[in-house]
């Protein structure tokens, strides 16, 4: 067999010639072939443990499957044979049909077997080829001997046993060896029994064509096995990584609705809390640091702000510069909002005041908070975003902008719900934009 490689070291990439294929080109094709899929050489088992024990479970899963409809089929098969027995004994011999019984008998308990016994189905290899080993034992020499069967009879019927087994039954690539060396060991009996040792020259090429097929499509058939459970394995993680994306981009309530199929997210709230966050003097302390500094320090900050939002259950919207928007009361319901949120708003205060060292100047923040409806859904194609709508979020906005640095300025709808258990500052009258004189409080504390 003559090939072509092309020689790419050439500008022209001129075509050559290389020697002809033999032991070593197949043995360089088998490395290469195992090393694409991160396995040993010759016998297929992935490199890495783990991931060997998982196709293995996950194989002989499958295994036990296939192994009882196999076992129906040779039910079926020994069926047929015993009939066509009777055509080429020219009458029926009763230790064929006895062989041809006990053999129905043994798929009949084995498809029982696979189903109750344990410890068959943790070593599922081991036991099919046992199985395997008595079939084809009972199939040659012992046919062999009960009647006067052709040669070439029972050679076909030992060889639809090894390929049937090795198609139907998932053997992996020792299983298939010794299924195959039983094979190989009861047909070279054959003439043994028979008493014509002149057979065995006639035979053995056969015998050993039979069995490099039969090895070969065991080789085929399990590495395209592992092939598929790669590709799966792939697939899995993946689709574990695009969730995890997923839940982190979005609520999970949310995110569960999009998986189940919902095209339109778009919720309304009658009564939630909105806060607002920014950092005060920001711009001019960034000037100062290095990208790579001024992401760490944000970073670090907005790290914590999540870790208390997971805490109380509130849902972090978003963070647009050095501004952090949250809700409490939405997707999940909190009957206990403006609480949970006013409880958020004392813990980012300490939190500011605890990483303040770090930065290269002082820094503080101002937080608003307010109450009401809203309106919340997920909007855009790609990029998207779980975000809110409403008045309450406008003056949420609003009660931030127009605070004071290491302050929490609430709204009215805010205090009313909170007045009873925390300590505010006195009412005053504060010229919003966009919305004229409101009155607003500032949170002083829990009582």
């Amino acid at each position: 067999m003559v090939g072509l490689e092309r020689n790419s070291s050439t500008p022209n990439a001129r075509l050559r010639y290389f020697r002809p294929v033999g032991a070593q080109a197949v043995r360089c094709w088998v490395e290469h072939t195992h090393a694409q899929l991160h396995m040993r050489k010759w016998m297929l088992e992935f490199d890495d443990a783990e991931s060997e024990r998982e196709f293995r479970a996950h194989d002989d899963a499958n295994g036990l499957r296939a192994a009882t409809f196999a076992q129906v089929v040779g039910v079926l098969f020994t069926v047929v044979y015993a009939a066509v027995d009777f055509l080429v004994l020219r009458g029926f011999v009763p230790g064929a049909l006895i062989v041809r019984a006990v053999t129905i008998g043994i798929f009949l308990l084995g498809i029982v077997a696979v189903r109750r016994i344990r410890t068959l189905q943790d070593h599922l290899q081991v036991g099919t080829v046992a199985l395997l080993t008595i079939i084809q034992v009972l199939l040659v020499p012992v046919l062999a001997r009960v009647g006067d069967f052709p040669t070439q009879y029972l050679m076909t019927s030992a060889t639809v046993t090894l390929l049937g087994a090795v198609g139907l039954l998932r053997l992996r690539m020792h299983a298939a060896l010794a299924n195959t060396v039983v094979f190989v060991a009861v047909c070279l009996e054959l003439p043994t029994v028979r008493g014509s040792l002149d057979e065995l020259g006639t035979i053995t090429p056969q015998i050993a064509g039979l069995s490099a097929i039969s090895v070969l499509i065991a080789y085929a058939l399990e590495r395209l096995r592992r092939i598929d459970f790669l590709r799966q394995h792939e697939v899995e993680q993946e689709r574990a990584r695009t969730e995890e994306i997923l839940y982190n981009v979005l609520p999970a309530p949310i995110a569960d609705r999009l998986r189940d199929g919902a095209l339109t997210i778009a919720d309304s709230a009658p009564s939630v809390s909105v806060l607002f966050s920014d950092i005060v003097g920001f711009t001019p302390v960034s000037e100062t640091l290095t990208p790579e500094a001024l992401v760490q320090l944000l970073d670090e900050m907005f790290r914590a702000f999540d870790e208390l939002c997971d805490r109380r259950g509130i849902e972090k919207i978003k963070t647009l510069g050095d501004a952090y928007m949250a809700v409490a009361g939405l997707p999940n319901p909190d009957e206990d909002h403006a609480a949970s949120m006013a409880e958020l708003a004392l813990d980012m205060q300490r939190t500011v005041d605890r990483l303040a060292s770090s930065w290269p100047s002082p820094i503080s923040m101002r937080i608003g908070i307010s109450s009401g409806p809203v309106v919340a859904g997920v909007i855009g194609q790609r990029k998207f975003i779980y975000d809110l709508w409403g008045d309450t979020v406008n003056t949420a906005s609003r009660m931030e902008s127009s605070g004071r640095p290491h302050r929490i300025q609430v709204s009215e709808s805010t205090h009313t719900l909170l007045a009873h258990r925390y300590e505010f500052s006195d009412p005053q009258v504060v010229e919003v934009k966009g919305k004229g004189p409101m009155t607003t409080y500032f949170l002083e504390g829990a009582r």
